[in-house]
Parts: structure tokens; C-alpha cells; sequence
């Protein structure tokens, strides 16, 4: 337990930097409220890094008088973590330890109160079935992919999941099912409050089979501004970096002409045509957006996702060009989650061909027809 009066000045200081949050790393306990009464009060510690006597806890017979007062070795603390760096003359944690935890927690709160008062962002998450897989999409899992560029403007998300269901994709009802309640939780959830002007920017989290990931895209579409983000496995992230290294997106087109129409997208894997002819016969005109060495953990900076919405409107204005407006564009997609809801933004309602989206399912035999979006 300490025993040197800090300053008033330096304890003022570190309130501040702290944020008047616990320090101690997985904590964060705000310290000026009571949990169970809620009633305003100071119920923090301030604890020595290095003790500021060489026999207290990671005490130091020359460092210990020297940085007894300094702000840099004093941690805000709650009263269980400060007991829990303490006990045992604080053999648990060492200095170097509590020095990290110290700094992650002050350039967090550094990183927060510096966004900008206008940089606030409504968190958008949809989640549906993907095989047997459930995915887990909260605000606690979801809001801290927000910092440092945004900030959520509300303690929660807008979901637009359908709760429990018991349907998987290999169902036929379960497109219907998904797609309706997909376009009237959008509508009462995310439209009304727009068109109020509650809503400015949305910060999207989705994890869904790629057909309802479009679907999701074609309802958000260029009219809300938004940030797309991408689920990346390694590293664990739903955040894409800012490298600039382009991609190279290679287009290929049939070398006949037909009725029939087929977008091949394989990015995160390769679908090879004969999939595709298999499902629509071989009477079919099928082009392909394809990268070098497709795998589905490739796409991780905002320029790849950037780059693909170029590519892909320019691809659906070259099909546009060759075949009748009301032809349907036939989409067999392997590709991440957020070119999939960017593949949707990008589609116009009034102008661009009507999509079937597709889906690869083992238990299906293989791809199936799941969703069609049609010209308003």
C-alpha cells in the first residue's frame, strides 16, 4: 500500500490520462460511480509501479525515491486490481508488465477522446446461418473495430439478424425466410430512421452465405455512406489495413454469344465453368473477375475493397452493353464477406440487369439457385 501523498497536480493528471477507468489490462472499471447504488463517488486507487519504498511491492532501493510522486509510475486502479498487483509483496506482476498495461490503457484513451465530435457511426450487424455455424456478433464483439477513426453512437447495434432460427442454407424456405425479414427489419430499423435524418454513417458487420451478403449491399446500395468492414482471420481483425498495394483483377468473357448469361467471381476460391454449365446448360456465356491465386483470406486493406467496386461496375456496365436490360445475370461467387455486400452497393435498382445469386452447398450437390433481385 503506498504511503507517499501524491501531488493534487499529478493526481489530476492521471484522472486524465486514465480516463478515470481502471488500468489494469481486461478491467476498465469506471471508478467514479458505484455498480450496485449507481451514486457518484471516488472509489479509485493510485498504486505504485515501482513501490515508493524499496521493501513495498517491486520497491527498488535507488529507483523507489526517485519516482515515489512521478506520474510515470503511477497506475489508477480499482480496489480489487490494486490488491491483486499488491498481494504477496507483489511477486505476480512485474514492472514491466504493469508499465504495458499502463500504456495500452492511456493510448486507448488517448485514441478515443481525440476523434473528432462528427466522427460518430451507427453499427450495422446482420448475421444468418452459414452450414451449422452460428456466428456471434455483438456490440461488445464488434464496437471496438470502430476505434480509432470512428465511434459508436449508440451503446448498441442496429441488428437486422432474424433471432434463433433453426433453418440452414442447404433449406430452400430458409432464403425466403432470411430475405423477408432481411427487408423489414431494413425498413423499420435502418430506412425510417434515415429518412429522419437520425442516421449518417453506418459502420457494417455482417457474416452471412454470400447471396444474402449482396442482398444486404443492394438494400444499403451508394445512398448511405458507410464503412464496409471484412472479417480477417489472420490477423484476428474486422478491420482492413491502409496498405496500397493494387490487386490485379483479370476479366475474362465467353467467346460466344448465347441468351444465357453466368458471372464467375472466384476470388477466395476458383469455380471452375463447368460448375456453372452444369446448372445452366452449356448454352451459356459465362465471364469471369478472377485474381492470381485466389484464397479466402486475401482481401485486408480498404484499396482492395476500393479497387473490386471499380472493377465490378465496370464489368456490369461491359455485360450491360452486349446483352437486353432484362437478361438476368446469372452470379456464381466465391469472395469475401465485404466485396459481396460492396458487390451490392454497386448494382443499380433502376438500370442494371436483374442478379441470381447462387450457392455452393455440399449438401445441395453443389450450386443452387438461392436469391433473385430483380429492376424496381
Amino acid at each position: 500500500m503506498s504511503n507517499t501523498p501524491i501531488p493534487p497536480k499529478i493526481k489530476n493528471q492521471l484522472l486524465v490520462k486514465s480516463g478515470g477507468r481502471c488500468q489494469f489490462r481486461g478491467c476498465n472499471q469506471s471508478l467514479y460511480k458505484d455498480l450496485i447504488t449507481k451514486r457518484d463517488f471516488n472509489k479509485s486507487y493510485i498504486a505504485h509501479i515501482v513501490g515508493d519504498k524499496s521493501t513495498g511491492p517491486r520497491g527498488d532501493v535507488i529507483q523507489s525515491p526517485i519516482l515515489a510522486n512521478a506520474l510515470s509510475n503511477l497506475m489508477l486502479l480499482c480496489d480489487g486490481c490494486h490488491r491483486r498487483i499488491d498481494s504477496e509483496n507483489g511477486i505476480h506482476f512485474s514492472v514491466s508488465e504493469l508499465m504495458a498495461m499502463k500504456k495500452e490503457h492511456e493510448d486507448r484513451i488517448e485514441n478515443v477522446t481525440a476523434i473528432a465530435p462528427n466522427m460518430y457511426s451507427h453499427i450495422l450487424t446482420y448475421k444468418a446461418n452459414v452450414g451449422m455455424f452460428t456466428p456471434e456478433m455483438s456490440y461488445q464483439t464488434v464496437s471496438q473495430f470502430l476505434y480509432p477513426t470512428y465511434y459508436p453512437a449508440m451503446a448498441d447495434t442496429i441488428d437486422l439478424s432474424l433471432s434463433n432460427s433453426i433453418q440452414r442454407d442447404r433449406d430452400t424456405a430458409f432464403w425466403t425466410t432470411e430475405v423477408a425479414n432481411l427487408e423489414a427489419q431494413f425498413d423499420r430499423k435502418l430506412f425510417q430512421n434515415y429518412a429522419k435524418g437520425e442516421i449518417k454513417h453506418l459502420s457494417v458487420f455482417a457474416f452471412a452465405p454470400i447471396p444474402l451478403l449482396v442482398k444486404l449491399g443492394t438494400l444499403i446500395n451508394d445512398i448511405y455512406t458507410c464503412q464496409i468492414n471484412q472479417k480477417v482471420r489472420n490477423p484476428d481483425t474486422w478491420n482492413l489495413d491502409d496498405d496500397t498495394t493494387a490487386v490485379k483483377y483479370t476479366i475474362i468473357g465467353p467467346e460466344k454469344k448465347h441468351k444465357t448469361v453466368a458471372l464467375n467471381i472466384s476470388l477466395s476460391a476458383t469455380i471452375t465453368n463447368d460448375r456453372i454449365t452444369q446448372v445452366l446448360g452449356e448454352e451459356c456465356d459465362v465471364f469471369t473477375i478472377t485474381i492470381d491465386n485466389p484464397f479466402n483470406d486475401y482481401l485486408k486493406s480498404k484499396k482492395h475493397l476500393e479497387d473490386f467496386s471499380i472493377a465490378i461496375r465496370q464489368l456490369f456496365n461491359q455485360i450491360k452493353a452486349k446483352y437486353d436490360a432484362q437478361t438476368p445475370i446469372h452470379i456464381f461467387p466465391a469472395m469475401p464477406i465485404a466485396k459481396a455486400v460492396e458487390l451490392g452497393r454497386v448494382w443499380m435498382p433502376k438500370a442494371d440487369m436483374p442478379l441470381y445469386l447462387y450457392d455452393q452447398n455440399t449438401a445441395n450437390g453443389g450450386f443452387t439457385k438461392a436469391i433473385e433481385i430483380v429492376n424496381s
